[in-house]
């Protein structure tokens, strides 16, 4: 017989992943990857719901948020319970106010935040990178977006997709993706993407310009990668050149990896963790959960 998830709303004395829910079938994908990952770093759950208003006009008017909430929450729980992870601790807190706003303050002393691709209303806009969010709280934890169509692979696949592009801001991702790797005995695919002008063949460069091409890529490595794989011998990293849009190639590795990691730029915003139009395309090509690590130091 399965054990239902411990429920509770007082404060955590661990530190639980965080999971933004909405009521969509979205956000219960991204509980699946959640409830997994957590297992696996052996901590519990902080799902979260975020409604919006002022609690206090609506606690007046209307007792509709707390139904809500509460419906929304034994939905979660009781996937979590037929899913197998009976056995987790998992909170929750219902907060009013913009979503990404209110998941991103959840989430500051967590170890990540995780949320579905897709949701209800605008709580898509979280990872879309909406302007009308630019004035949200940052977050400083890592941020993992769940497609609609993931499910568990029938085996893990031991490998991390590593999206590389040589700059400061991208380290963070890079010792991130090592981190994960060392930790879970998996290897690295290091992916490095060149968007080549107008005119140029669709896969490679053209001759006279293939070695000044072959060499920003060496170098994109050479500061990234390189300095990682000497720290961590023992992780197994193959590296790659595609000459295309950053999201199509990583798309063509995706089906040999567990998760795409990607960088994300330290502007204090939402919309500056994720890469600008690069990131959002990511984001709606992957077909596996992708981890967006912003730099902490930018």
């Amino acid at each position: 017989m399965s054990t239902a998830p411990t429920r509770t709303e007082r404060p955590l004395t661990e530190r639980p992943i965080v999971v933004g829910l909405d009521g969509s079938p979205s956000a219960l994908v991204a509980l699946d990857w959640a409830a997994a990952e957590a297992r696996t770093r052996g901590c519990g759950l902080t799902l979260v719901y975020a409604h919006p208003g002022d609690r206090y006009s609506l606690a007046v008017i209307d007792l509709a948020p707390r139904e809500l909430a509460d419906d929304i929450f034994d939905e979660a729980l009781d996937r979590l319970t037929s899913q197998g992870f009976g056995d987790l601790e998992v909170r929750t807190a219902l907060r009013y106010g913009l979503v990404p706003r209110v998941l991103v303050r959840a989430s500051l002393r967590a170890p990540m935040l995780v949320v579905g691709r897709q949701g209800l209303g605008r709580f898509a806009e979280l990872v879309m990178g909406s302007t009308s969010l630019a004035c949200a709280a940052h977050t400083r934890v890592p941020l993992t977006i769940v497609p609609d169509g993931w499910a568990p692979p029938v085996r893990p696949r031991d490998c991390v997709l590593l999206g590389v592009d040589g700059s400061a801001r991208g380290e963070a991702a890079v010792e991130y993706a090592f981190g994960l790797a060392a930790e879970r005995h998996a290897r690295i695919v290091a992916v490095h993407a060149i968007q080549l002008p107008l005119g140029y063949p669709a896969d490679r460069p053209l001759r006279p310009d293939a070695a000044r091409y072959e060499e920003a890529a060496a170098a994109a490595f050479q500061s990234s990668v390189e300095p990682w794989r000497a720290k961590v011998p023992e992780v197994d990293v193959t590296t790659a050149v595609e000459y295309e849009h950053p999201a199509v190639a990583l798309a063509h590795y995706a089906a040999g990896a567990d998760l795409a990691v990607i960088g994300g730029r330290g502007h204090g915003r939402v919309t500056g963790m994720l890469l600008g139009s690069v990131a959002r395309s990511v984001l709606r090509r992957m077909p596996i959960p992708v981890t967006v690590v912003r730099d902490r130091k930018v």
